[in-house]
């Protein structure tokens, strides 16, 4: 057993994220990853998948479940910020770049360098630099490249020129994965995760959904599309899985980190309550298990839109480093740089699902596990105050 408190399968869990993060993505142009759930379902006969109309793409275990639901439901968006290659017109070896997601003015620069896909292929078509950019709202939205090897086709889309997938040794121990985007593929790298490994242990009880969604990055559209059309069933137990910003209160090498809420929205209180209590329970066994809970508002997560909705939803996040590509968020020179996140923290992201999977009656609650704690209070308080009334 390592430190993460995984042993083997801590190896396996970041194959499964390295095959997952070499898949280029980009808003409304999922096709790679999509068919990556899709191959990885088909070599897993206790698994089932359903693409609704929006393309979101719903894993159930065990397959042909029924329709009345699972006891744990989660959510994570199959794409990341990126540009769209336009039609050309101007000079030739230059491509016209239409940029879909959220990066501010300070970090953008001339001479970044992008590389280019065709949608759905892995392997890039082509590299280019920044030539120049147009903001919107303080926000990147159009730039021109220099197209320096290969070739930019229009219809394909464009990353930031940064490795797919690196694990790379931290000083004082311990591995940091190092990516182009592990927002957030890495929350579905932890979804497949936690489906291969229910396959593997058949566990009593277990009821699991996992739902890719698309287009979250320009609007949360697969998550809203899969609200209106009721993909999910309303006794869903819903659980965002993002990498999101990580600050000095939510650190990184902290461990996984149980959202209270984001920046548009509190999440639901007795399912938090149950994946803080979870938590709680395994690091009582494993004093090595790392995780913390705070209200993570750098961004807004799909909980937000499953709250809004009457859905019973909460998050779990893995603590990421240059959010959205931005380095120097926390101070510095402000660029383009590869996002990271904690290995470790990933890897407690993964055991605590598979143990709340491997526990479905924690989700389950009607109410948080406080309330039971407060009960005597409440009834000590309300004898000391008849023995004591207050005369004015």
């Amino acid at each position: 057993m390592n430190a993460t408190g995984v042993g083997g399968a801590g190896a396996r869990w970041l194959k499964i994220a390295r095959d997952f993060l070499n898949c280029p993505t980009a808003a409304l142009k999922e096709e790679l990853p999509a068919r990556h759930v899709a191959a990885f379902v088909a070599a897993r006969p206790r698994l089932s998948l359903r693409q609704d109309a929006a393309g979101n793409l719903l894993v159930k275990y065990p397959a042909g479940g029924g329709t009345s639901g699972a006891s744990l439901v989660l959510v994570a968006h199959m794409d990341h910020p990126g540009f769209w290659i336009e039609p050309p017109s101007g000079r030739r070896g230059e491509a016209r770049l239409l940029f879909k997601g959220g990066v501010m003015e300070p970090f953008v620069n001339k001479g970044a360098k992008v590389r280019f896909f065709r949608t759905g292929q892995a392997r890039a078509t082509g590299r280019g630099e920044l030539l120049s950019f147009e903001t919107e709202n303080g926000r990147l939205r159009k730039a021109v490249a220099r197209v320096t090897s290969g070739k930019a086709e229009p219809g394909g889309f464009a990353m930031w020129d940064f490795p797919a997938f690196e694990l790379r040794k931290m000083r004082g121990g311990g591995q940091r994965i190092v990516s182009r985007g592990c927002d957030d593929q890495l929350g579905g790298a932890a979804m497949l995760c936690v489906l291969d490994e229910l396959c593997r242990t058949k566990p009593k009880g277990a009821a699991v959904w996992a739902l890719f969604t698309r287009a979250e990055e320009i609007g949360f559209m697969g998550a809203a599309e899969a609200v209106r059309t009721r993909l999910l069933p309303k006794n869903a137990r819903v659980i965002s899985l993002e990498c999101s910003r990580a600050f000095r209160h939510v650190p990184q090498n902290g461990g996984v980190a149980v959202r209270l809420g984001d920046r548009a929205s509190l999440f639901d209180p007795v399912l938090t309550d149950a994946l803080i209590r979870r938590c709680e329970a395994l690091r009582a066994k494993d004093p090595g298990f790392r995780f913390q809970h705070a209200l993570m508002n750098g961004g807004i997560c799909e909980a937000a839109v499953f709250c809004a909705a009457g859905y019973r939803a909460s998050g779990l996040a893995v603590p990421l480093g240059n959010y959205h590509n931005q380095a120097g968020l926390e101070g510095g020179r402000k660029h383009i740089g590869p996002e990271h996140v904690v290995a470790g923290d990933f890897l407690a992201e993964v055991r605590l699902l598979v143990e709340l999977a491997s526990h479905p009656q924690d989700l389950l609650a009607k109410h948080p596990a406080f309330a039971k704690r407060m009960k005597p209070i409440l009834q000590r308080a309300r004898r000391a105050l008849a023995e004591r009334p207050l005369s004015i």
